[in-house]
């Protein structure tokens, strides 16, 4: 009898345990909008133009990209990943903080970035950057 029940009970396992493999995936989906689209991926990834990008929360190993162009990003929680303007004069704001896993970079172009609290990296890139971070460490590469 208890052989019988362990039989069944191995072969039940070997049932789920295929099922259990197509869960869902292992990081947590940065949900935005871009230019009023909703859009729930690991990267986020604006167009050569110029973009609107709103977040709540940027986790670690995701990223936003808003590529060319004067984007506008707005992320409201944490940043743990990372969040990236690119070429062109981006508006960064961050209400949240970066965490010490993230970084805020405007990268090329004239950028403004606002950030919470900075735990890890606020970067204005290339470009005369206005930068303000509310505590933590500083900005770098920012004129003013």
């Amino acid at each position: 009898m208890i052989t019988h029940t362990m039989r069944a009970l191995c072969a039940a396992t070997l049932v789920i345990a295929p099922v259990a493999l197509t869960a869902t995936p292992a990081y947590a989906a940065t949900s935005c909008r871009v230019n009023g689209v909703a859009v729930n991926a690991q990267n986020i990834v604006g167009t050569p133009g110029a973009d609107y990008i709103t977040c709540g929360s940027v986790p670690n190993g995701d990223s936003v990209n808003g590529q060319g162009g004067a984007d506008y990003i707005v992320i409201t929680g944490t940043v743990g990943g990372t969040v990236r303007g690119s070429a062109g004069g981006d508006y960064i704001q961050v209400y949240g903080s970066v965490t010490s896993t993230g970084a805020v970079r405007g990268d090329e172009g004239n950028d403004y970035v606002r950030v919470g609290a900075n735990g890890n990296v606020v970067d204005g890139g290339l470009g005369t950057d206005f930068c303000r971070v509310a505590s933590g460490n500083p900005p770098v590469n920012c004129e003013s």
